[in-house]
């Protein structure tokens, strides 16, 4: 019998609490340690107090962070150092400097109830992306072992400031103060986890620019759910479809361009996630659909009814939706920075980042050769069955108990 316990440490409700649900699910879990949550303390007052009618939005999406029900019991959450920072980002506002600050103020004062909290029994604790720096150097000067997933790569920050710089009325600079200071952290953070999880070849390799060693990180993609793969895809020929928030690090000025470039053959490029009005309104995204956001009870339809897909990321971790592409079997076009695990010329095709004229080409290949669209249609779907919920939980655990 295994003697490991994990705290798992998450703010936010990324990826549906599914890493402590499955170290729960393994009799794993010592205690989860997380912000709000609509399950437990004032998330869990609210749910059941709070009438429906007086339910504004906010509060709404707070209620609707309900934790697996393997988390029953384990929820520790630490509204005190939540609501101040949501206070202090609200005075922030606009202000990128300040609104940096309060996010650093929050992890000090989130890791501070985490220690006062304590470690009970545990012998790991599991971070994402280093959430509770300040706690994660108590465990460890007690002697627990340090385990960070990084869902982005680390090199984000330079590679999209490089974007704003050529696109500067696509998106304002971030101060360099703040990226300077970003990566002081992640240097702290690199010399005290013993392991990383990392979800895709792009991110490991932008940890060894960091002085981060092949060995101490492991690989474990993502996976899709199961109801992805009842979709039935009915493809509209020439429907190009976009997930994701159209931004410059998601690459949505190359689709733009690349769209333009096609604008004579009749394609529908249909961009499904958050939009500002400046990317909405700009001259290089005119030949764009902008859905806006679709509600995850709908976004299975545009998929169903897709074409091909395509996410020109300059930098991710390993992007969700290409998962969900490839169960809906779906033919995909994306970079190597995505993190995907589509193989060039299988499933897809992998372009070079900010190339729009290899991704036109692309496109153009896939949508008119309806004899390759579907073989890489059929072989898509089966290359998602190696990525399932159940592989996954087995790889992330030999890869935490390793």
């Amino acid at each position: 019998m295994n003697s490991s316990r994990f705290i798992s440490v998450q703010v936010g409700a990324r990826r549906n609490y599914v890493v402590p649900a499955i170290l729960a699910e393994a009799g794993l879990l010592e205690a989860f340690y997380t912000d709000l949550c609509g399950s437990a303390g004032l998330g869990g007052l609210l749910q059941k107090f709070c009438p429906k009618t007086l339910r504004k939005p906010a509060i709404q999406r707070l209620i609707s962070r309900q934790v697996p029900v393997q988390l029953e019991g384990k929820v520790c959450t630490f509204d005190r150092a939540a609501l101040r920072f949501l206070a202090r980002s609200y005075l922030a506002r606009s202000n990128d400097f300040k609104s940096y600050q309060a996010l650093r103020q929050f992890d000090l004062e989130f890791s501070q109830a985490m220690s006062q909290a304590g470690l009970g029994k545990a012998t790991h604790v599991y971070s994402m992306f280093g959430e509770g720096l300040a706690f994660l150097k108590f465990a460890k000067d007690r002697g627990l072992k340090i385990i960070s997933e990084v869902y982005i790569a680390p090199q984000t920050h330079q590679i999209v400031q490089q974007q704003r710089e050529q696109f500067p009325d696509l998106e304002p600079m971030i101060p360099s103060e703040i990226i300077e200071r970003d990566y002081e952290w992640l240097e702290e953070l690199c010399q005290l986890a013993d392991r990383f999880i990392v979800p895709s070849e792009f991110v490991r390799e932008g940890m060894m620019q960091f002085g981060v060693s092949s060995e101490r990180c492991a690989l474990v993609p993502y996976a899709v759910g199961d109801s992805w793969f009842t979709l039935q895809n009915q493809p509209i020929e020439k429907r190009i479809l976009f997930v994701g928030t159209a931004d410059l690090r998601k690459g949505i000025h190359i689709l733009g361009i690349a769209a333009q470039k096609l604008r004579h053959l009749g394609y529908e490029f249909r961009v499904a996630g958050g939009v500002s009005d400046i990317v909405r309104q700009h001259p290089l995204t005119q030949h764009l659909t902008f859905l806006g956001r679709v509600p995850r009870t709908e976004i299975q339809n545009e998929y169903a009814q897709a074409d091909i897909f395509v996410l020109p990321s300059q930098a991710e971790g390993s992007a969700e939706v290409i998962y969900e592409a490839l169960a809906a079997r779906v033919p995909i076009i994306t970079t190597k920075a995505a993190g995907s695990v589509v193989r060039n010329g299988i499933e897809g095709f992998i372009v070079p980042e900010q190339d729009p004229e290899t991704l036109a080409s692309r496109i153009q290949e896939l949508v008119e050769d309806r004899e390759l669209r579907e073989r890489m249609a059929i072989a898509a779907r089966k290359r998602a069955y190696e990525h399932t919920w159940n592989r996954y939980s087995e790889e992330l655990l030999k890869a935490t108990l390793n």
